[in-house]
């Protein structure tokens, strides 16, 4: 019996394992997808190529919206506090951007300490050309999704950056393989002529946002049919235009426009309703037909010239300062002129929701308190200890993107200096600088501090509570029972805590848990 037993188990591991064998041949993959369904599988994928809600737009148009945008000063205003929480501010000197020594060589041997004095010499460098420019490359580039400025430099490493009219973002080309730029068409114009010129990606700095939404845009002719999802090698990938995109305002373009509307139509509407007229009424009973002709013609002149009075009034001239009389002359003892007061007068007061339910909604797109952004009636933080500034989840979210898109630049910046200086180059990750921040004065500091300072106030106040239930002269099991319906500890935290007060009182007094009494066997202790 226990023969056959064996064979049984035997036979069925041969089993099994020939089985597993031709599971694993009999693999299927991609390629064995119904050939039909690989026939129309491109219309059902993507969505439709332009819509009225959703339309495909030039690399120009995308950029001259978002520059209007940025005209707004609310908008603008919006922008600029994003790049300040997200820097922070040195209260002294100013400063935002700091080069150290990476924590990794900040002990060590001779290699260690060199690079150390290395990167604190360079620091001194480069580090006052970082804050030269960080403010406004970064409002550049949570404005236009990237931000760019040249480069100079000479054979002791990089002087100096352009940033100035030649370099704003619609006047740039990055070009990609694989995400990663390797080089810019830049267009100068002169007088007449558009000259292009090229540059590689040592020339140039870059501040490149995030791409977190997908902004539908027209291709280029050239690159429409090219394929790059079919490589595995980046180095196989073809070289393309980089999209436009990472900008805070895409987001918000619809509100914008609502804004614009409403507080272009709420103002001209008063203006209009400044325009004051009086029209009357004629009794031409008893004139000849030639006079009637001229009183008619005559009315019908006032009243075509109403609207011309209005447009005189958007331009500042006589038809804002006061009313308006047409005089027309009477004959006889008849009354043939009548008032009938003002036609344009308004019957109902204006209203302002349509305007602000636009700004609310344009002002949470962009992250801010509306308070923040010139609307002080409706204060709700932001003055004083900056409340909605440093607590607000927007704020946070927003400023890590902010610095990843300068710290990859200004690391960038800092290995084209290493390079010529020394003659080496380091991957990516294995710098031996590090790119600092300012933290104190930035949202997410701020909030990780009271979130510290939170914690430390709980611990402070749980070791009192435990040292209160020590003074209770509890057993194991009741300090246990404590823990866990009174402070809401699960189980096994609670016996551990448990364990410690009950062995503490022991070792001090001798007379926890009752004279003598030992602890569990399992939570025994050695106190030496």
């Amino acid at each position: 019996m226990g023969f056959n037993l064996e064979r049984h188990l035997a036979g069925a591991l041969i089993d099994n394992r020939q089985m597993r064998q031709e599971q694993h041949q009999n693999l299927v993959g991609i390629n064995d997808v119904d050939q039909s369904y690989e026939a129309i599988n491109q219309m059902a994928l993507g969505t439709p190529a332009a819509t009225s809600q959703n339309p495909e737009r030039t690399r120009q148009q995308i950029y001259a919206m978002w520059q209007l945008m940025q005209k707004d000063p609310q908008v603008s205003e919006a922008l600029s506090l994003h790049v300040t929480a997200a820097l922070g501010c040195h209260e002294s000197t100013g400063d935002m951007v700091f080069i150290s020594p990476h924590d990794s060589i900040r002990t060590g041997g001779q290699r260690a300490r060199e690079l150390r004095e290395r990167v604190e010499r360079e620091a001194k460098i480069i580090a006052p050309i970082l804050n030269r420019y960080a403010v406004a490359l970064a409002t550049q580039a949570v404005g236009f999704g990237d931000s760019y400025a040249r480069i100079l430099f000479d054979k002791k490493g990089v002087k100096g950056l352009i940033s100035n009219q030649f370099t704003i973002p619609p006047l740039i080309m990055p070009f990609e393989r694989a995400g990663e730029t390797i080089g810019y068409h830049i267009l100068e114009a002169k007088k007449q002529q558009r000259v292009i010129t090229k540059l590689n990606a040592q020339q140039m700095l870059r501040f490149k946002m995030p791409r977190i939404d997908y902004v539908p845009q027209t291709q280029v002719q050239a690159w429409q049919d090219t394929k790059a999802m079919m490589y595995d090698s980046a180095h196989d990938m073809p070289i393309l235009p980089a999209e436009v995109g990472g900008s805070f305002l895409y987001k918000v373009e619809d509100p914008w426009r609502d804004v614009t509307i409403a507080r272009a139509a709420l103002n001209n509407q008063q203006i209009a309703d400044s325009v004051k007229q009086t029209f009357l009424t004629v009794n031409m009973e008893g004139m000849p037909n030639s006079q009637q002709r001229k009183y008619f013609s005559r009315l019908t002149d006032l009243l075509k010239n109403y609207r011309q009075r209005v447009r005189d009034a958007f331009a500042g001239k006589e038809s804002l300062w006061g009313p308006s009389f047409h005089i027309v002359p009477q004959y006889g003892e008849k009354q043939i002129l009548q008032s009938v007061g003002d036609m344009s007068q308004r019957m109902t007061p204006l209203t302002d929701q349509p305007l602000m339910l636009a700004l609310r909604q344009l002002a949470g797109g962009l992250g801010m308190d509306l308070s923040l952004i010139g609307w002080a009636d409706m204060l709700a933080g932001g003055l004083g200890d900056g409340a909605a500034f440093h607590t607000s989840a927007q704020i946070m979210r927003r400023s890590p993107l902010i610095r990843s898109a300068l710290t990859d630049g200004y690391n960038h910046l800092m290995s084209v200096h290493w390079g010529i200086k020394y003659g080496k180059y380091f991957a990516e990750g294995d710098y031996p600088w590090q790119i600092n921040f300012y933290s104190d004065q930035t949202a997410a500091a701020t909030q990780a501090l009271t979130n510290r300072q939170n914690r430390a106030n709980t611990t402070l106040l749980q070791t009192q509570v435990f040292m209160a239930i020590r003074e209770l002269g509890l057993d194991f099991y009741g300090t246990q029972m404590m823990l866990e319906d009174e402070m809401g500890y699960d189980s096994d935290k609670a016996a551990r805590i448990a364990k410690y007060i009950c062995a503490q009182a022991q070792q001090t007094d001798g007379h926890m848990m009752g004279e003598g009494e030992p602890l569990p066997e399992d939570m025994e202790f050695d106190y030496e």
